[in-house]
């Protein structure tokens, strides 16, 4: 009988599948610990589709859209993590919706966001997460200056028990059009055995059935409000204020262990790209209202429209 065999070196010492095996168990076990989260999302890849109404017929007006993401934690200790999240999303659509002489035609937009700091573990219940979030937002016109954008994250953590676990923070971001501050609040909580939500609101949720570990469905939505410099003739240093709110039905179908499909269907209720000049910003804003917004767009408002969203991920147990 044959039995298999594999080993590695790392840092010059010889790793062996088996050895392997118990170091990706402990490292597991220490993000259940610290991160105190069902599943540890990796890796995914995605594909975003908006089929906005066009005036004309000869042209494909839609928004096309994709992302990818890579989590990376260091453990320090058993009541420590560094994690360190790399995030590129692109957006491309026609901008028919122009009041310029000279408007900006299409919309070419991309975000490169690292997402990286410290969980410390308080007591067996309770948890810190403080992030630095630097960003460059931009249509790669503009020079990376103007394109950066400087943020963060602070939250508490709270295991109420082994059905809800929440946490309560905020968000701060330097957008092109002035500071923009989230308080959020995260929950993962198992309403029911198979009844579960999960989300980080007001930016997104999900209210799902899981009958079992291969399958889950339920409802969605996201609401995101980013924003990007361009560098365009006519339009130096302007930036696009991307504004959208989407609805929508999914399935989450695991493929084999630890990889994941999920398909969304659904409808978005905002779906908006303002073009401003540099100098057009709001003194403060929140998610659902602005202080000091006196600011006047270059382009019209856009509609809402149906969309669909294709999801690859890389996703590991940790309970």
């Amino acid at each position: 009988m044959y039995g298999f065999k594999y080993n590695f070196m790392l840092n010059g010492i010889k790793i062996t599948y088996h050895n392997a095996l118990l170091i990706m168990g402990a490292f597991l076990l220490n993000i259940t610990m610290l991160y105190a989260q069902k599943r540890f999302d990796v890796f995914y890849v995605a594909g975003n589709y908006n089929f906005l109404k066009s005036t004309n017929i000869n042209q494909n007006n839609y928004e096309k859209a994709w992302a990818a993401n890579l989590s990376i934690p260091f453990l320090f200790n058993d009541s420590s993590i560094w994690l360190t999240t790399l995030d590129y999303q692109h957006y491309n659509l026609p901008n028919e919706h122009n009041t310029a002489d000279n408007p900006v035609t299409v919309f070419n937009l991309h975000g490169c966001i690292i997402r990286t700091g410290y969980i410390k573990k308080i007591s067996s219940k309770q948890a810190i997460h403080a992030l630095f979030i630097p960003r460059v937002m931009t249509d790669f016109n503009a020079t990376l200056g103007n394109a950066l954008q400087l943020g963060g994250m602070v939250m508490y953590e709270k295991i109420k028990n082994k059905n809800l676990m929440w946490r309560a923070g905020v968000i701060y971001n330097q957008e092109f059009f002035g500071p923009f501050i989230t308080p959020v609040l995260y929950l993962d909580w198992h309403i029911t055995p198979t009844l579960k939500f999960a989300g980080l609101l007001p930016v997104y949720g999900k209210l799902y059935i899981e009958p079992n570990k291969n399958i889950s469905t339920g409802l969605h939505f996201v609401g995101l409000t980013t924003s990007y410099r361009i560098n365009e003739t006519d339009f130096e240093n302007y930036y696009v204020q991307r504004d959208a709110i989407d609805v929508s039905a999914f399935l989450n179908l695991r493929l084999v262990s630890t990889i994941y499909v999920e398909g969304r269907i659904g409808y978005s209720l905002s779906k908006d790209y303002g073009l401003y000049a540099e100098n057009e910003k709001a003194t403060v804003t929140f998610p659902l209202f602005a202080i000091g917004d006196n600011r006047t767009r270059a382009n019209n408002e856009f509609a809402g429209s149906p969309f669909m969203h294709f999801r690859l991920l890389y996703s590991l147990p940790t309970q």
